[in-house]
């Protein structure tokens, strides 16, 4: 990894931005320095927010937060007469006189008296919509949905505005494909089933939000043509506290869901730790009709059912500790635990049709597994800010680890028309290992310039080594026999260096920002066992741009551009064939080329409120998931990933929030898109191949008391064209009801979710010498009871950064 260059580039870049830092600091000495304390005990308050304001047009400055000894300082000001408002939840607001900013500013102790208003009245009075958006991306404030309670946090993303999922579980939002999901800014690095599973495994219960990200800046990694990152909960009160949760679920089978997270802040050190448990029991019902053609002639077809029960237990545990040396030093670790465990049993039930589409014969086919997926990972972080300005540096040392073990038993029986087998049962058993290492540094140095110009710079660097050793053995026989068509142990080992810049100023009606950020990525696989290698790199830049106008007080304007990368994931580039059954496998592909995108967003916003944007992206090397005939097996299906030419998404989304009355609000969200896809696969030819497509979401909140709410929410997908896929539109409706108790401490939930139980997939899957009719079922009609009680101390205080350096690599492990 060239550990010792990357090391010399992030001191390189240190001294730099100290000895930058320094120039500017001397050419602006006046500053404004103060403390905050509470009128009983004369104690200091932190995390007061601080704002700057200029005496003669009351336009702000700059805004601070006091430390945790109560101190607050602005640096670096133009000689003039400025004014302070400071604000904490729980005391009254506080406006001072002008202050002459000339030289070194020391203002007498500021005394702030706590409101008469109690601080859980204020709770019950201010609450996040579920839905909101905030600059270039869409929140979903999990905490405050009572229908969200009792969920996987699969399940919540499935139904947020503009996101589809399909048959093999692959995400796309607003119809761009390739999307990373992150856990507090860490990628998660896994795709498709893989992903689904682990997510499904996930409760809602740990998750404070989750953000839609669709146009990161050069900040943010270059992987994936958006970011879908999920905001665990941490508790932000002094003292020491701790939440419990424990829910019950019911839909054809059980889910439970228990938790406890604990709390320990004082003005030095920050400690927390969490766990959670949770059984989820689901079913896949697949139901599926496979025509093989030749010259639009039938040659042979399948009628197949496939049930899957898959039981998942899931453990997660969460550790770390923040220590603030004093007002400008921050050290925090963190450790991380998942386990999953499920034990899949599957049924497939198979009729075979001849050229005259008459039944000729059927097979059975049992799947007996037991999966056991692990990861932990841990979090080195510093945080070093210079002055009020914004000045700062942070470093970030991550290493993760993946891994899983599976044993997967296939029994197939085959019968003649009269159901008596007419040849030996084919047993199939897999003894399958994985592993992924994950290595990053990261450091970001970010200050404020002359004339409020901001610059953010920082530089990277990931190493990844993924093992993935598959045994398969047919015993079919007395003696088992090592299989080596599907047997693979294939070694992925990939480094990425990365440096990027971004600057941005505010100024009057206008707001800019640009970037650039350039990656050097250098990969080597291996397939041991055809002593198969491949090797790569290439070096790519992404820009970014944002610049929004604020045209008056009801209208403004936001445009912004990207240019993103999305990698294959370890598992896709295997080229290992796993069989399902004995007419369908899956096999990856060693030969993909990473996707890239380039997407444009322009965004009216009204009154605050009604958010509309237009949206164009192009994707070319479209990473494609498909089922196609195989090229070397006759009448069997393959479900691979391939590149598509390019594919070009243009949408159309409306945000807004109404308030109809005192005791109801409503938050819509309409998405439609066009996504046109070209290229050629299996001798079929797209061409701007696509259909006009809408998603709905409505969510609406009722408080029939201060102590009771309720929520009713419902989705729609109208028909969708994906790739070769031709999808049946889709719709849900869920309701809940919410009550407080013991002083807000404990909370009540009950709801449904897919009242109706429509939230089924159907599509159709046409190529020129295949076609396919599928429905999936999931177990998506849940009623779910919950409780959650909140005890210890209720003063708030802010929490440090959370996020580490291994954002861009643990999306694609699997």
């Amino acid at each position: 990894m060239k550990l010792h260059y990357f090391i010399s580039n992030i001191y390189l870049l240190i001294v730099c931005g100290t000895i930058l830092h320094g120039q500017e600091v001397n050419q602006k000495s006046n500053s404004i320095l103060g403390k905050f304390a509470e009128m009983e005990t004369l104690s200091p308050l932190s995390d007061v927010v601080v704002q700057l304001l200029d005496a003669g047009d009351s336009s702000l400055i700059k805004t601070e937060l006091s430390d945790q000894l109560g101190t607050f300082k602005f640096s670096g000001l133009e000689p003039g007469k400025y004014f302070i408002k400071a604000t904490l939840l729980g005391y009254s607001a506080y406006i001072s006189e002008p202050i002459l900013a000339s030289g070194d500013v020391l203002l007498p102790s500021i005394i702030l008296t706590k409101s008469t208003v109690r601080l859980d009245e204020v709770v019950i009075q201010y609450k996040k919509p579920f839905l909101e958006r905030e600059q270039g991306k869409v929140i979903m404030n999990v905490e405050n949905s009572i229908n969200a309670e009792g969920s996987s946090v699969f399940d919540l993303i499935e139904k947020a505005p503009g996101i589809t999922v399909s048959q093999s579980d692959n995400i796309s939002y607003k119809g761009k494909q390739g999307i990373i999901v992150q856990i507090n800014g860490k990628e998660v690095r896994m795709g498709g089933t893989d992903l689904a599973n682990y997510l499904r495994g996930l409760s809602s219960s740990s998750i404070e939000k989750v953000e839609f990200i669709a146009n990161p800046s050069s900040k943010y990694d270059a992987a994936g043509s958006s970011i879908i990152n999920i905001i665990l909960k941490k508790d932000k009160r002094l003292g020491t506290n701790a939440t419990i949760t424990d829910s019950y679920g019911q839909g054809k089978y059980p889910k439970t869901n228990s938790g406890i997270s604990l709390n320990h802040r004082t003005r030095k050190v920050n400690l927390f730790a969490s766990y959670n448990y949770a059984y989820r029991k689901g079913f896949n019902h697949l139901v599926l009709d496979r025509d093989f053609l030749d010259a639009d002639t039938l040659t042979a077809s399948y009628v197949q059912d496939n049930k899957l029960i898959f039981p998942i237990r899931n453990h997660t545990a969460r550790a770390g500790a923040d220590f603030f040396i004093n007002s400008k030093n921050t050290i925090g670790i963190e450790l991380n635990g998942v386990s999953n465990k499920f034990k899949p049993n599957g049924e497939n039930i198979s009729d075979v049709y001849d050229h005259k589409n008459m039944k000729s014969s059927s097979f059975r086919t049992s799947n007996r597994s037991d999966d056991t997926w692990y990861n932990y990972s841990g979090n080195l972080n510093f945080k070093h800010t210079f002055d009020s300005t914004g000045s700062e540096l942070t470093m970030d040392i991550d290493y993760a680890h993946y891994g899983n073990t599976t044993e997967q038993n296939f029994t197939t029986r085959y019968y003649n028309l009269e159901n008596i087998e007419y040849k030996p049962a084919y047993l199939l058993y897999g003894d399958i290992h994985g592993g992924l290492d994950i290595y990053s540094l990261k450091s970001d140095y970010s200050r404020t310039l002359k004339n409020q110009l901001k610059l953010e710079t920082g530089i990277k660097s990931s190493y990844v080594i993924a093992d993935n050793n598959l045994k398969f053995y047919d015993l079919s026989n007395t003696e088992p026999i090592y299989d080596f068509t599907k047997s693979n142990h294939f070694i992925y080992k990939e480094n990425i260096i990365a440096v990027y810049a971004t600057l941005s100023k505010e100024f009057g009606k206008w707001n800019f920002q640009f970037g650039l950020r350039g990656e050097n990525t250098t990969v080597n696989g291996e397939q041991k066992v055809t002593n198969a290698t491949f090797d790569t790199s290439y070096i790519q830049l992404f820009p970014s741009g944002f610049i929004s106008y604020k045209l008056n007080d009801n209208n403004s304007f936001e445009l912004n551009y990207s240019r993103r990368i999305n990698r294959p994931s370890y598992k896709q580039l295997n080229p290992f064939k796993f069989f399902l059954d004995p007419s369908t496998y899956t096999e990856g592909n060693p030969y993909l080329k990473p996707e890239t995108t380039h997407s444009l967003e322009l965004t009216h916003v009204y009154r605050q409120k009604l958010y509309t944007t237009m949206s164009w992206g192009r994707t070319v090397n479209n990473l494609t998931d498909i089922l196609l005939p195989s090229p070397n097996l006759e009448k069997t299906t393959v479900q691979t990933i391939v590149n598509l030419g390019y594919l070009d998404v243009y949408s159309l989304a409306v945000s807004y929030p109404a308030k109809i009355a005192d005791w109801w609000s409503l938050q819509t969200d309409f998405t439609a898109y066009y996504a046109a896809y070209n290229g050629k696969i299996a001798n079929t030819t797209l061409s701007n191949s696509g259909r006009p497509t809408m998603n709905i979401n409505l969510v609406n909140n009722f408080n029939l008391s201060k102590t009771v709410s309720a929520d009713i929410s419902g989705f729609y997908q109208s028909r969708e064209l994906h790739a070769f896929d031709n999808i049946n539109p889709i719709w849900q409706i869920a309701a809940g009801l919410q009550k407080k108790l013991w002083n807000n401490k404990a909370t009540v939930k009950l709801n449904i979710t897919d009242i109706a139980f429509s939230g089924r997939m159907e599509a159709v899957v046409n190529f020129r010498d295949y076609q396919e009719h599928f429905v999936v079922t999931r177990d998506s009609r849940v009623a779910t009871l919950s409780f959650t009680y909140k005890f210890g101390n209720s003063n708030i205080a802010s929490g440090p950064r959370r996020q580490g350096g291994a954002d861009d690599v643990k999306q694609r492990a699997n």
